[in-house]
């Protein structure tokens, strides 16, 4: 299912998800109904999970991203779930291997902000926060994917 066309327009897809069929098809050299079939196909598989919006943290009021690994207590792991999901302030969250089991991902206005969202993570876990200073590379698939 995913050749070198289908590559193509997901790339395509990923770099501006608002393109037309008809410049997705000149970029593919296909007729825009074929790429509106190849695309609805895709979606049908799962493949494309859905479109979304990036949105940049810092001008939208939220100049401090951090990182924040959880040890989360024994017994506790429903909960502690339940309390990212109702998190505001969290934008993702993963379950990981090792001993922080859950990495979650924190936007927030200031550093107030930060520790009151932390103090409440402390119920359920021991926290290790890394402050996000840039992010040079942010893609969703690596680029090996689209040779």
């Amino acid at each position: 299912m995913l050749d070198s066309i289908n590559r193509k327009l997901i790339a395509a897809l990923q770099e501006n998800a608002r393109l037309s069929y008809a410049e997705l098809a000149k970029r593919v050299h296909l007729s825009a109904p074929a790429v509106a079939e190849r695309i609805r196909k895709m979606e049908q598989a799962g493949i494309i999970a859905g479109y979304s919006l990036k949105v940049d943290l810092d001008r939208a009021g939220y100049p401090i991203v951090a990182l924040v690994q959880c040890k989360v207590f024994r017994t506790q792991e429903r909960a502690f779930k339940a309390l990212v999901l109702a998190c505001d302030e969290a934008v993702e969250c993963h379950n990981v291997t090792g001993e922080q089991a859950f990495l979650v991902k924190l936007a927030v206005a200031s550093m107030a902000q930060l520790d009151r969202v932390l103090e409440t993570f402390c119920d359920y876990s021991d926290t290790n926060t890394m402050m996000i200073l840039s992010t040079p590379v942010e893609r969703a698939l690596p680029q090996t994917f689209f040779d």
